[in-house]
């Protein structure tokens, strides 16, 4: 299993005024007039963080939960740094996506049909989307019929190993 992207929210001290902070941040990018929002990324990792009027900014691709409070730490010192007198509240983390593998090829129509008759709230249309998409206990499962395995909407990543080997089972019980 890997993690390979985190998003969560960094609620500041106060609200921001994203035309001020475009002026004060080198590198910043406001979509256009009237946007809610400021880009900016960090560099060296390319982080996407996207600033909001109401004090917010996103954290987007961090591939370690350890690595979120860091992360934030610097975005805060950015913001210092360039004259803004603010402090974190809050850390919310919003959802972690893994990738993972069942190693072997699935028949992704056959899981697809048992599932449904077990009651699992499953979707699969081939034309739209090449991987079934199942959703259960807060998370969404896309297996491929590779045997790739996307976990997204997980909040901790204590969650993963546990809803992935429960999913194993599930199919496993399918086949």
């Amino acid at each position: 299993m890997e993690i390979v992207n985190i998003v969560a929210t960094v609620t500041l001290n106060r609200p921001l005024d994203l035309a001020a902070l475009h002026e004060l941040l080198p590198g910043s990018k406001m979509p256009k007039t009237g946007s809610p929002w400021l880009q900016y990324r960090l560099a060296p990792e390319n982080y996407y963080v996207p600033f909001y009027r109401s004090g917010k900014f996103l954290v987007n691709g961090l591939r370690s939960v350890d690595s979120l409070l860091p992360v934030a730490d610097r975005v805060i010192s950015i913001l210092n740094a360039a004259g803004l007198d603010v402090t974190a509240t809050a850390i919310t983390v919003h959802n972690i996506v893994a990738v993972d593998s069942l190693e072997t090829p699935v028949p992704v129509e056959r899981v697809f049909e048992a599932l449904l008759a077990m009651g699992e709230r499953a979707e699969y249309e081939p034309e739209q989307f090449p991987g079934l998409i199942v959703k259960r206990g807060g998370a969404s499962f896309l297996l491929f019929p590779t045997g790739k395995l996307v976990v997204v909407g997980l909040k901790k990543s204590g969650e993963i190993l546990p809803a992935i080997e429960a999913f194993r089972n599930l199919v496993a019980g399918a086949l």
